[in-house]
């Protein structure tokens, strides 16, 4: 229900300079922002890969790499479009397009499909160093390269490797704050207990 309010909300918004986003915002990189970084690079390996597969004639290739080349044309169409998303460019159906885009892909797979091995060998490492830092150490670092100036300087491993630590930032500090309300709800229902009973002894001593 809440997916498809959010839906015709975008859809009302559809031809606006409004853009709707959709996915996890986590600190103070929206998702829009790191779509348009990804969608924007294209690693060494990607850019051989694809002057290969152009190179072929087309009874040559795979049904495979048929997919992979029309994968890798749709990356451009849509960054395209992601470009004049919220703009008088672009039309009602293309708006829409961008929002479902953002709705059924999912940023993290876009994101290894752009790193090397090597890249991703290292972003394991780190991220497994910083599951392990205080909380205090994992805010400062995100709050640090999460400052938009900084996010778009930083190399794309590195901007993965803050993709997934921001998300367990998040985390802890949900559950700091549930671990929080539910030490107060208990507190509070400790306080009226001791009331509840205090009043009542109150109560018979009158008697």
């Amino acid at each position: 229900m809440n997916m498809n309010f959010n839906k015709e909300m975008a859809n009302i918004m559809a031809g606006s300079r409004v853009k709707a986003i959709h996915g996890e915002c986590v600190g103070n990189v929206d998702p829009y922002i790191e779509w348009i970084k990804w969608l924007s690079y294209i690693p060494k390996f990607q850019k051989e890969r694809m002057q290969y597969l152009n190179s072929k004639a087309v009874e040559e290739l795979t049904l495979e790499e048929i997919d992979e080349l029309r994968t890798y044309r749709y990356q451009h169409r849509m960054l395209e479009l992601f470009k004049i998303y919220g703009t008088n460019k672009i039309s009602k159906k293309e708006y829409m397009e961008v929002y479902n885009f953002m709705e059924s892909e999912s940023i993290d797979d876009l994101m290894l499909s752009k790193l090397s091995k090597q890249e991703i060998k290292y972003a394991k490492e780190q991220i497994q160093y910083f599951s392990k830092i205080s909380n205090e150490e994992l805010r400062k670092k995100v709050k640090i390269e999460q400052k938009e100036e900084n996010y778009q300087n930083l190399p794309m491993v590195d901007s993965y490797i803050l993709h997934i630590i921001s998300r367990i930032d998040n985390t802890r500090n949900t559950a700091k704050l549930n671990n929080d309300i539910k030490r107060e709800l208990e507190k509070n229902d400790i306080m009226l207990r001791r009331s509840i009973y205090y009043a009542a002894n109150s109560s018979l001593s009158v008697l």
